[in-house]
């Protein structure tokens, strides 16, 4: 042994005396085993109770695609081209999880559900993330830290819902914590590296690397700590120098000439697209998807934002609230470690967990990328967040007095208790998660993106499905909703007696429905908050925490589509007739208020026009053509200034909606201002207007 390494032994065992875990290692890791095969078995049987998400189908599509590529070697190109508007992207994923899972589903277990296998397959890999994130925390601190590490992932209601059936981010997650294992090991044993680690270091970034471009990261992850390590003990000059090199590095070095390729040509064994061209597309698409062109309305802090227009705080904002406090606490406790793992000789691993942490998190902040959809695109930065607060969490159990040991674990256990308690009642919309920071769901609703994901639209057609829903081959059952493709897929073996369609929440009156199935993430927040989802005539509500998110309305009355398709046709009386009767029974319908507005302008009914747009706009205040309809009705009913007033205040939030500038230049006209009557006139002809 060196003299370096004697110091550094010497060292560790004076930090690791002052400490004095509750658990012996002995025990802790027949403990951490017997955790961990209890929650995978858990895992993978509750994985069929999860949701096909928004998005999934592409992937299901694209892992056939990959299968096929390989199986003809590579004379089916499908995958490796442009072949839809919509999943023209799906090239650049690689196809690790979802050409698994096709092979998986069509070539092993034949007669299984593809679904089934996808989510199981994919509870599998959310549960090897948990269980390394485990071991990583052993490798420096000991099996008791590993188990805490293991439960608080566990007890991670938004990474515990998505490890069932998110195919990008979750296994993404999987190839990071399994690399981070085999570097700690490397590095622990860098003297004497062998090949298993340097195998488990080159595999795991090729499965992360195959899964998403982002797992490329990991490689100058473990080049910049492999150099920080020789650091620690020898100077720049010394570690360059031919002598110095040879003795110092080259024993370990050799290996990393091994792993770092391995890591890099491996991935291209699951992706298709960077196989054909292995020195050129893995870097065109890291340099794509850093930019990914996408831009989709985003629910955050209560307003609605463009994912390309998001304040830079959004992730850390989502990692705030939606991480248990437990877990919170126990990241701000490994502060307090930094001192003992520096005397412990293990300041390289912590650091390396930090830099995990905030490096990509600042990255994408510099970046300015767009970003959506919760943190679920970090989940592969969740880990590191857990590891650090079992680190601090086990520095104190073991650093206090007896007494303060309990304490601490008396502590820890009534704080998991908290997201324990939504994980069991809110089964399966784990994922749905608010912590106490945020005020749980009754702060969270209508202010932050809820089932983003469908999840929840599983159930409802379940409970479809418990109904005579059946219709027959001439007249078959129509089921509209917002959820359109994983709502497809649930009744894709009835297509002979059932028609599946998309409609907008604002459009379900315009639709012939005998069903309806909604998810409330495109529901505008003001509907929410009047507490006007789900409507009326709704039979199945699906809630987390009281908080309704998704639900199926049985079309029982149709009074106003039947009132919407005679107001359409112009036969006025009859669509007044109809929606009378509608609104009556539901006053919460804000488009049957509307449509009956419109109907009574028609009319020349104006106080009753401004009565019935008004009762809409209780429920839904940002609804652009009810108050452009009352703007209209104040018109013709000769209040010119009270128009001007209410379409003013709409072209001030809505300032495209082109009609309103028309019966503004009207309104002025009719009160004397000419100026501003042309002045409106000129914008309505240049968005378009004649």
């Amino acid at each position: 042994m060196t003299k370096q390494n004697t110091a550094k032994s010497t060292t560790q065992q004076a930090a690791f005396q002052a400490l004095q875990p509750l658990l012996p290692n002995s025990l802790g890791k027949k403990v951490f085993f017997a955790i961990a095969l209890f929650l995978g078995i858990s895992m993978w049987y509750v994985s069929k109770d999860y949701g096909i998400t928004g998005d999934e189908n592409y992937h299901r599509v694209y892992g056939h695609h990959v299968m096929d590529f390989y199986l003809t070697l590579g004379k089916d190109s499908t995958a490796v081209t442009q072949y839809g508007a919509i999943d023209s992207t799906m090239r650049y994923y690689g196809g690790f999880f979802d050409g698994t899972a096709s092979i998986l589903a069509t070539k092993v277990f034949k007669n299984s559900d593809e679904w089934r296998v996808r989510h199981g397959f994919s509870s599998i890999l959310g549960w090897l993330a948990m269980v390394f994130a485990g071991l990583v925390v052993m490798e420096i601190a000991g099996w008791q830290a590993g188990i805490i590490a293991l439960i608080l992932m566990a007890c991670s209601p938004r990474f515990l819902g998505e490890s069932m059936n998110n195919p990008k981010d979750i296994p993404l997650a999987a190839g990071y914590v399994v690399a981070y294992f085999f570097m700690v090991r490397f590095w622990k044993n860098i003297q004497h590296p062998n090949w298993k680690m340097v195998l488990g270091i080159g595999l795991s970034i090729g499965v992360a690397m195959g899964i998403r471009i982002g797992g490329l990261l990991l490689i100058p992850y473990f080049l910049l700590f492999y150099g920080l390590y020789f650091l620690q003990y020898h100077s720049l000059s010394e570690i360059l120098s031919v002598e110095g090199f040879k003795r110092i590095v080259m024993p370990s070095f050799k290996w990393v000439l091994i792993a770092v390729p391995l890591a890099y040509f491996s991935s291209l064994l699951f992706w298709p697209f960077g196989l054909v061209k292995p020195l050129t597309n893995p870097l065109y698409t890291l340099e794509y998807m850093s930019k990914y062109p996408v831009n989709i309305r985003v629910l955050f802090e209560g307003g609605y934002v463009g994912s390309t227009e998001i304040p830079w705080y959004y992730i850390p904002k989502w990692f705030l609230i939606s991480t248990p406090i437990v877990i919170l606490l126990g990241l701000l406790a490994s502060f307090f470690t930094l001192k003992y793992y520096k005397q412990a000789g293990k300041l390289l691993y912590v650091g390396f967990l930090f830099f995990t942490l905030v490096f990509p998190i600042v990255y994408v902040i510099y970046q300015k990328s767009a970003l959506y959809d919760t943190m679920r695109h970090f989940f592969f930065v969740y880990p590191s967040i857990v590891m650090l607060a079992a680190l601090g969490i086990d520095f104190f159990i073991n650093k206090l007095p007896k007494a303060g040991k309990f304490a601490v674990v008396g502590a820890t256990a009534l704080l998991l208790l908290l997201p324990i308690r939504h994980i069991v009642a809110n089964h399966p919309n784990e994922y749905v998660y608010f912590n106490e920071i945020e005020g749980g769901m009754k702060n969270a609703y209508g202010n932050y993106e809820l089932d983003y994901y469908m999840n929840s639209v599983k159930q409802c057609a379940d409970w479809i499905k418990t109904q005579q829903y059946k219709g027959t081959p001439e007249k078959k059952t129509m089921i509209f909703t917002n959820a359109a493709d994983p709502t497809y897929q649930y009744f894709i073996d009835d297509t002979s007696t059932v028609t599946t369609n998309y409609t907008r929440y604002g459009e379900r009156i315009e639709k012939d429905a005998d069903y309806f199935i909604f998810y409330n993430r495109y529901v505008d927040r003001r509907i929410l908050l009047a507490n006007a989802f789900p409507p009326e005539q709704s039979e199945f509500v699906v809630k987390v925490d009281g908080y309704p998110i998704a639900c199926v309305v049985k079309r029982t009355d149709r009074d106003d589509y039947l009132g919407t398709k005679a107001m359409q046709q112009n036969d006025f009386p009859t669509a007044i007739s109809l929606l009378e009767k509608y609104v009556a029974k539901y006053p919460k319908n804000e488009a049957a208020w509307t449509n009956l507005g419109f109907a009574y302008v028609n009319s020349s009914r104006w106080e009753d026009a401004i009565r019935a747009l008004n009762a809409g706009l209780q429920v839904y205040p940002d609804n652009g053509n009810a108050v452009f309809y009352l703007g209209l009705a104040y018109f013709y009913k000769g209040d010119a200034t009270t128009a001007a007033t209410v379409l003013t205040n709409l072209v001030s939030t809505q300032p495209y909606f082109a009609g309103a500038y028309q019966v503004l230049a009207a309104c002025y006209d009719k009160l004397g201002n000419k100026n501003q009557a042309e002045y409106y006139m000129n914008i309505y002809r240049q968005l378009g207007g004649r």
